[in-house]
């Protein structure tokens, strides 16, 4: 009796050691720089780790493109209108536009709308807009880390493969 069901798909263990070892990069290598909670590196790890390059920089692009879009709205959004529930649903429809009118803008978009809703949230606290603005910066700079750990990973992986393959 065979358990298909069960059986792992190819690369499943590439991913896994990839995602662990990039968290354990991300968690202790930004937290000795001051980030006590850099789970939006983490997350864009585990969102751009991929073992072919061509699809880790497409994942990358992605992710990148629409943190910025995403954080640039919530903003705007914040300094013009406020921190309500009625400037987050403006400002996702502006990211939905934004991502339905750019030309070629990555195909995983809802990414943008999701770093709105994220960022005009943590608005509803009361910390206001300068730290708003500075938690976007922030996020970005988190986004770019964790996506620039998961590219390294990539290129060593290939690295390893290619030199695996010389060997054989």
């Amino acid at each position: 009796m065979e358990f298909n069901f069960i059986s792992p798909r190819k690369n499943a263990l590439v991913y896994i050691i990839k995602i662990l070892s990039g968290s354990l990069i991300l968690w202790y290598g930004l937290r000795a720089l001051g980030l006590h909670e850099p789970y939006w590196a983490m997350i864009s790890l585990i969102i751009v780790t991929e073992p072919d390059m061509t699809v880790a920089k497409a994942n990358f692009k992605a992710r990148l493109v629409n943190t910025i879009s995403g954080c640039v709205i919530a903003c705007l959004s914040l300094v013009i209108f406020g921190a309500t529930f009625f400037a987050m649903l403006i400002a996702m429809t502006l990211a939905v536009i934004v991502a339905m009118l750019w030309q070629n803008y990555p195909s995983n978009w809802r990414l943008g709308p999701v770093t709105v809703v994220i960022l005009m949230s943590a608005a509803f606290s009361g910390g206001g807009v300068d730290e708003e603005l500075h938690l976007a910066l922030l996020r970005v700079s988190e986004v770019m880390a964790g996506s620039i750990v998961a590219l390294l990973q990539t290129v060593i992986y290939m690295q390893i493969q290619k030199w695996q393959r010389n060997d054989s």
